[in-house]
């Protein structure tokens, strides 16, 4: 039981030991093997749907809905299968070559679309579907950076029908470099022959970089094992790449945290509770660390401790649904250079692969290296819809812009939006944490701009923002959805909620780019100004609370492991609790002189 064990946390494969059986029947489910009939023989029409590419011509796949005129949603039986995995099965947890089960188990055709509460299907490009006689709707949509395309049609008794959709791009960011990723997928791959059904499935969403997490807890790995890590376990099919990543460590203490592109699975299950040592080991690999859900849930407590030591890379400030930034401006203006990211969670809570998703810009051909470099750089933008665009000076996203004295600086901005999927409505100037100046005028349909100068006085990172809402869907209640994920015995947590609204609302339309740095000589540098010190202070805050619960009478009321949660033992805390002391003590050094620094002023 160890070895299986231990295979699971290497994330090798798992088939080898287990047989052809299992092999096989895997092999069936990644191919699109399903019990059910295709029944288009017997429907009275068939439909020979077709979606293309308008800028190649080609065909491309897409995300599918097709509707009856009595408005119920069809899935053809030839649809592409999908399977994923965000389920507490204990068994699978500890068996490793139960994952082609669950793939197996966990197959189907349709995908359900929570933004409308229809259901939609993906297809690769050309489907055929056998239809009853009447009218119908389809339509496909890919990604965020195509045009939604729609058409009506009639099938008649045995008549074949055939529709063509084209889709329009109204913005090609991978022609300047830009390439649109999801951080935060849990879709498991126990074998290579997985690999050509997933890429088809991420095409369809126009994601380019698919971060596969394979999900850890303190005794085990939890959920998404992947077949492999590292350049072995890429997967490539044209600008579309499978990359293995893992959510792991994950507590409510100390947040969940994303390493992406390690070499190899990385878990320390003997000192669990101590990141920095996976992220000193991730970055040892080449890989990119940061922190999931806005860097909340525990994880204020864990930037507290571990943010000053330049192993933190990005923080997800994009994420189901929602966007919140604060934390992420908080080791902004500590001077930590710190990207921003975004990612669905796909399918631990409901969404769609891609609907939150991040932009890096690769210098040279999109490969596994050079996109990992660019999210460590924070040459990325977050994103649910509109594209977004920054310079200052001359520097572009994530570079730094020095300036030999104070003096005025040029900034220049811009949001895109398809209008008819976002009603984006202002464009916001954010410096140090402040937001600056406000464009609110559109200067045409689907176009915000910026240009302005501004005088620079001092050291200072600069980003810019954009605010909207989505059209079309369903309304959300934030306040109430975020009561349910967060833990509330954490005053930081109680004040995001007391920032949202009460009731439902329209779902955001947001984008924000990471931060150009500014760095004027002979001023003070950005962690020794009075922001700093605020934040520090904050920050101190939060050790003082964390190393109160570490006292042995108080452990046994956080320190648990609640079922397939996020709990840690206090077992696993007792054993760790003499190193994270430590390291609060070395934190808090650091942001102590921070709070104490008046040279700024």
């Amino acid at each position: 039981m160890r070895r299986l064990v231990d295979e699971a946390r290497e994330g090798r494969g798992v088939v080898k030991r287990f047989g052809f059986v299992l092999l096989v029947l895997a092999l069936l489910g990644a191919c699109g093997g399903d019990p059910a009939a295709d029944r288009s023989s017997r429907a009275p029409g068939t439909l020979e749907l077709a979606i293309r590419d308008a800028s190649t011509g080609e065909p491309t796949p897409a995300r599918i809905e097709l509707t009856s005129a009595d408005g119920a949603t069809i899935v053809p039986d030839r649809a592409l299968m999908i399977f994923d995995d965000c389920r507490n099965v204990p068994w699978h947890n500890w068996v490793p070559w139960t994952a082609q089960f669950q793939a197996l188990a966990k197959r189907r055709r349709g995908i359900a679309n929570p933004y409308t509460g229809r259901t939609e299907f993906y297809a690769g490009g050309t489907i055929t579907a056998g239809l009853p006689a009447g009218r119908y709707t389809v339509s496909a949509t890919k990604g965020i950076e195509y045009e939604r395309a729609r058409a009506g049609f009639e099938v008649a008794p045995g008549e074949t029908r055939r529709v063509e959709l084209e889709l329009v791009r109204w913005a090609d960011l991978p022609a300047a470099g830009w390439y649109g990723a999801d951080d935060h997928l849990h879709i498991q791959r126990p074998h290579p022959r997985f690999d050509p059904a997933i890429a088809i499935w991420m095409r369809a969403e126009d994601i380019h970089v698919a971060n596969l997490l394979q999900m850890g807890l303190a005794r085990d790995v939890h959920i998404t094992p992947q077949h492999g890590f590292g350049p072995r376990a890429v997967y490539r099919d044209g600008d579309t790449m499978l990359l293995s990543g893992q959510e792991n460590p994950r507590t409510h203490v100390l947040g969940h945290s994303i390493v992406l592109g390690a070499r190899r699975y990385i878990d320390l299950p003997s000192s669990y509770a101590l990141y920095d040592g996976v992220w000193r080991e991730a970055h040892e690999q080449g890989a990119a660390n940061g922190y999931a859900h806005w860097a909340l849930g525990g994880a204020e407590e864990g930037l507290a401790v571990w943010g000053h030591t330049g192993l933190l890379d990005f923080i997800e400030v994009l994420n189901l649904g929602l966007p919140f930034y604060e934390r992420w401006y908080e080791a902004l203006d500590l001077g930590l250079r710190i990207g921003p990211t975004a990612g669905s969670d796909y399918p631990c809570l409901p969404g769609l692969p891609g609907r939150e998703r991040f932009y890096a810009r690769v210098e040279g051909p999109l490969a596994a290296e050079s996109w990992i470099e660019a999210v460590s750089r924070g040459r990325t933008f977050v994103t649910n819809g509109p594209v977004i665009e920054l310079t200052v000076g001359g520097a572009a996203i994530g570079d730094e812009l020095r300036l030999a004295a104070p003096g005025e600086v040029r900034i220049e901005g811009r949001v895109r939006f398809d209008p008819r999927r976002d009603a984006v409505t202002r464009l916001e100037l954010v410096r140090a944490g402040e937001v600056v100046l406000v464009v609110e005028a559109p200067r045409s349909a689907g176009e915000i701009t910026l240009d302005t100068p501004v005088e620079i006085d001092r050291s200072t990172w600069i980003a810019l923002r954009a605010r909207g809402v989505k059209r079309d869907e369903k309304r959300i209640a934030p306040r109430r959805f975020l009561e349910s994920m967060l833990a509330l015995e954490r005053g930081t947590n109680a004040a995001v909620l007391a920032g949202l609204p009460e009731g439902a609302v329209e779902p955001p339309a947001a984008a924000h780019t990471g931060a150009v740095w500014v760095t004027v000589d002979g001023t003070p540098p950005i962690e020794r100004q009075p922001r700093a010190r605020a934040v520090a202070a904050a920050w101190l805050a939060r050790l003082e609370e964390l190393e109160a619960r570490l006292a042995e009478e108080r452990i046994a009321e956080w320190a648990r492991f609640p079922g397939r949660g996020d709990g840690i033992d206090a077992g696993d805390v007792r054993a760790s609790r003499d190193a994270l002391l430590a390291a609060i003590a070395a934190a808090r050094r650091t942001h102590s002189e921070t709070a104490r620094d008046r040279r700024g002023e």
